[in-house]
């Protein structure tokens, strides 16, 4: 037997290997041949000033480069269009209008994209920052009250830059991003020359860990710091002011400052003014000084205040503040006064299509208004599975916005209350839709919590071992049912140890005191069941003879068993027929029973009408109730939360252990299924008397999928509460999940 013969599998396979490395070669250089020499860009101009300088830049050059305009601008609402060389795609953006302020752009793909708009709006951010790469960003800002025309960075062995400035000034109020290469170093002397003011330095200034270079103004009658080697000759006549710089290294903002002199009482004015500090940001204070020891105050974005006494701020030139870790803001913000600032931002927002289906309506709406507005996407767009779509969203004051999609086929999905200031992209339809927003920095570490309990998760509390307070609740008003996972990021001056609080729905807590969230990033925070127990409890009705019996998704889901709940504790084991999540209904069978069903309204009347009256029979806190309860109301609303047409609205008070039951009319009809309160939609706990149940063409529809025949019946006289309560004892049943 020859060796081919005996050995034809591995043979074939190498053959085959070596095939699709040679096709795998050929691809490569059929690429690389149909790389692009030049791109084509065209920048518009969507800001209200007009454009004087453009540059732009591969993301791996430390120079911004030639300004791409030369002697041209670009009026608003114009565009320019100019070559770029070679083949690289990924490039940094600066653009600088007439007034002197700078907008930045960063990792932009032109060979994908080549059309960028403006809008004179977007800066360079705390995330800007902090990338990662061979070229790193710094910012410098100018509130000198002088222009800064030069301006280089001195390496610690003597080596010059060339002015980074290139052809522009730095206005007094003004800002410049820099870039330096981190293989360099990161510690430099930045030196700049100010129109009639001669030079000034600033020493040591290590890039990479404080990225803000603030020149702040000088004491009026002082003779300027002059250069000498490269280093700064510090003048100290009699009356020099007193500087420094308060470095924050939170999380979160800090909105006001104050300082006042050791053992005065009036904290005085706020040392920002329309100033704020950004996490991780710093701002320089120059104020008369009175002796060296000073009350500090701030006060961040969340309302939270940090006060420290006796600080000698003559001893040290900067003022750290950690802040209270990884705290949402949820403060009031100062308003800056600004020309414009009359008129809507918008934010870009990318939506991930995660699910099986195309999506075919998306709504994005102020979580302030009540309607859901216009459809974004018009009738020739989808977002396919594994799409992303970017929404353009005019924002006013506010931050929080809810969006809400519809697939094809007529499955919603929808996030309530997400900050469109803070986030870019949200997920629908796969295992990272479910995510509530924690906050933190952007370059935190990241770290994820996940309710795999039955029940909702309220509050969460998160704050390093050090600290002696929780802090705030980080999923604010947000409820986290189950599944739902909290994505936050930890900030590294947090260290790895962290206490973690959580409070239920039903208010009871847990703590988990000392945990290594570096060790462990993913935990889950659900209550643990034992088997057999009772998780929750709900209700559910006979819908024919044959033992069928209709309830909500939500209230089998998760469930080992589902059970009928009898006196005596008896439980009688129900099978799964057929569940719907986004229909959030749910049918299951009760084997070999004959059952008294309740009817489905039928014939011209079917649908409910505003301001009939309608009944609920159910079993909500069966644990202290105990037996069947019956409320009354009107039908106040023939639409679910936020518009949706496959809800309708009802007064009847409704609690928790009445989902799934049924929605009578005045004749004891069916005419709709409890499924929610609007606490569990909106988040919002005070609301009253504001319920939703299921349309029964919804119902129709999802027995109809699952071959499942309910009786019906035309809607006759109306009878009072007692007796629809007698007439549907025996239908409506409670359920049990066990674990």
């Amino acid at each position: 037997m020859s060796l081919l013969n005996r050995h034809p599998a591995p043979l074939a396979l190498a053959a085959a290997c070596l095939m699709m490395l040679q096709s795998g070669d050929a691809e490569a250089q059929r690429r690389r041949q149909q790389a692009p020499a030049s791109t084509e860009v065209t920048v518009q101009n969507r800001a209200g000033a007009t454009l004087q300088y453009l540059f732009v830049t591969p993301v791996g050059e430390v120079s911004w480069g030639e300004d791409r305009l030369g002697n041209d601008t670009v009026a608003r609402n114009r565009s320019h269009t100019f070559t770029l060389e070679g083949d690289q795609c990924r490039h940094d953006l600066r653009a600088i209008y007439e007034s002197g302020r700078e907008e930045t752009r960063f990792g932009l793909d032109l060979c994908a994209r080549p059309e960028v708009a403006l809008n004179g709006r977007t800066q360079t951010s705390n995330t800007d920052l902090q990338r990662q790469g061979p070229v790193a960003l710094y910012i410098v800002r100018n509130r000198s009250g002088a222009t800064l025309q030069v301006l280089k960075l001195v390496a610690p062995g003597g080596n010059e830059s060339e002015d980074v400035l290139g052809a522009t000034v730095l206005e007094t109020g003004q800002t410049f991003t820099g870039r330096f290469r981190r293989g360099g170093g990161c510690t430099y002397d930045v030196v700049a020359t100010f129109d009639g003011a001669g030079d000034r330095t600033l020493t040591g200034r290590n890039l990479c860990t404080n990225r803000e270079v603030v020149f702040g103004p000088e004491a009026e009658g002082q003779p300027q710091a002059r250069r000498d080697g490269g280093r700064e000759r510090p003048a100290e006549p009699a009356g020099e002011p007193l500087a420094f710089v308060v470095q924050n290294r939170g999380a979160i903002p800090i909105q006001y400052l104050y300082v006042r002199p050791r053992g005065t009482s009036a904290w005085g004015e706020d040392r920002l003014g329309s100033d704020t500090i950004a996490a991780r940001g710093s701002f320089q204070v120059s104020m008369p000084r009175r002796g060296c020891e000073y009350d500090v105050k701030v006060r961040f974005d969340n309302d939270r205040e940090e006060v420290r006494n006796a600080v000698n701020l003559c001893e040290s030139p900067e003022f750290v503040v950690t802040g209270p870790a990884l705290a949402t803001g949820r403060g009031d913000r100062k308003q800056r006064p600004t020309a414009r600032a009359a008129q809507p931002s918008i934010s870009q927002i990318v939506i991930v299509n995660e699910g099986e289906r195309p999506i075919e309506s998306l709504f994005i709406s102020s979580s302030k208004v009540s309607s859901w507005g216009d459809d974004m996407l018009n009738p020739e767009v989808r977002i396919q599975p594994g799409a992303r779509f970017t929404a353009r969203v005019e924002r006013d004051d506010q931050c929080n916005y809810d969006l809400r999609i519809v697939y094809q086929g007529g499955r919603e999905e929808r996030r309530m209350r997400q900050n469109l200031c803070q986030r870019q992209e949200i997920a629908f339809g796969g295992a990272n839709a479910f995510r509530i927003d924690g906050g933190g920095p952007e370059n935190g570490r990241r770290v994820v919590f996940t309710n795999n309990g039955r029940g909702d998760v309220r509050e969460v509390y998160l704050t390093p071992v050090t600290d002696t307070h929780w802090g705030d609740d980080r999923l604010g008003s947000e409820l986290m049912p189950r599944r739902f996972r909290l994505e936050l990021r930890l900030p590294t001056e947090g260290g790895c140890r962290w206490d973690l609080k959580v409070v239920f729905e039903g208010g009871q807590s847990m703590e988990k005191r000392d945990q290594d969230l570096c060790a462990t990033p993913e935990m889950a925070i659900g209550r643990a069941g034992r088997p057999g127990q009772v998780a929750s409890t709900g209700t559910g009705f006979y819908i024919n003879e044959n033992g069928h019996i209709l309830t909500n998704h939500h209230v089998i889901d998760g469930c080992a068993t589902v059970a009928i709940s009898r006196p005596g504790g008896q439980r009688v084991p129900l099978r799964l027929i057929g569940a719907d999540e986004g229909a959030d209904l749910a049918v299951l069978v009760q084997e070999n029973t004959t059952s008294q069903p309740l009817r489905l309204r039928n014939g011209a009347g079917v649908n409910v009408r505003g301001g009939e009256r309608v009944v609920l029979v159910g079993y909500p806190a069966r644990s202290q109730l105990g037996g069947v309860n019956v409320t009354e109301g009107i039908v106040s609303g023939l639409r679910g939360a936020l518009g949706d047409q496959s809800r309708f609205q009802y007064t009847a008070p409704t609690q928790p252990g009445n989902s799934g039951g049924p929605v009578l009319d005045a004749s004891g009809l069916v005419v709709g299924v409890v499924v929610s309160q609007i606490d569990k939609i909106s988040g919002e706990r005070t609301a009253q008397n504001i319920n939703f149940g299921i349309k029964l063409d919804l119902v129709r529809s999802f027995l109809a999928a699952n071959s499942v025949t309910p009786t019906e019946g035309e809607a006759g006289a109306s009878l009072p509460t007692s007796d629809i309560l007698q007439n549907s004892d025996q239908s409506v049943v409670p359920l049990d999940c066990l674990e």
